[in-house]
């Protein structure tokens, strides 16, 4: 699998691309992950990649023609690149969206829920745009843009923290990354947790603070435990997101 970054903040990729999983696919060969400045493609000697935008308004708009020409450097074949921009009007990015961009780099398809518009593009570049300042000129958008994916109904500085959470939970689910491969079925959301949250986690001491283990965890009863953590995974899923039972 290969990810590429595009943004005017290399050096803050760069730096969480050398820990955790981002380390780890790499090590592996699961993937590898690069940035691009985006200003190495400025429409001038002063770097300049954005502009204000027409009609006023506040603060300024990245411009079309530096984007275009970072996507062009990574390919000169558009068809080889899948392009996602972070963005609070994107489709809200969940535990199934990592599935799929991580069945893409595996070779399978999108499955169930996929939309046709991302059909076969599985062994292509996944490029991560990331917008700054009041956003991004909307005709780089419309004609190069695949796919726009948000992190919640929230509104950061810029596109790199959240194309960063993306891809981590992408990683992670692709094979070899992890330590343990039960470690991402077992996780929230996933199959394993039958979509639900995860159960409370607890490790020594056996009593901290007056608080103690629950006393199934120390009984050695497998059956009993397994049965403790299901019964608390609905119960927690209920209180804090309901819309996730089935």
């Amino acid at each position: 699998m290969r990810i590429v970054v595009v943004t005017v903040h290399p050096k803050l990729v760069d730096a969480y691309a050398a820990f955790g999983v981002f380390r780890a696919a790499a090590a592996c060969g699961a993937a590898t992950v690069r940035s691009v400045d985006l200003r190495d493609f400025a429409v001038d000697t002063h770097a300049t990649v954005d502009g204000a935008p027409y009609g006023g308004g506040d603060g300024m708009v990245l411009r079309p023609e530096p984007l275009r020409d970072a996507l062009q450097s990574i390919s000169t074949e558009r068809s080889q690149l899948h392009v996602v921009m972070p963005s609070p009007g994107g489709i809200l990015f969940t535990q199934s969206t990592a599935q799929r961009l991580a069945a893409m780099a595996a070779g399978d398809s999108p499955g169930a829920g996929g939309s046709d518009r991302l059909m076969g593009v599985t062994g292509k570049t996944l490029v991560f745009v990331c917008g700054r300042f009041a956003g991004v000129d909307q005709r780089f958008i419309d004609l190069y843009v695949d796919e726009e994916l948000s992190a919640g109904d929230f509104v950061v500085s810029g596109g790199e923290l959240p194309a960063l959470m993306m891809i981590d939970a992408t990683l992670r689910l692709l094979p070899g990354v992890l330590g343990n491969s039960d470690s991402a079925v077992c996780d929230s959301f996933a199959e394993g947790m039958d979509g639900m949250l995860e159960y409370p986690l607890y490790t020594r001491p056996p009593e901290f603070e007056g608080v103690s283990v629950p006393d199934v965890l120390l009984s050695g009863d497998h059956k009993k435990i397994s049965k403790w953590r299901q019964e608390e995974s609905r119960a927690r899923t209920k209180r804090r997101r309901p819309d996730l039972l089935r």
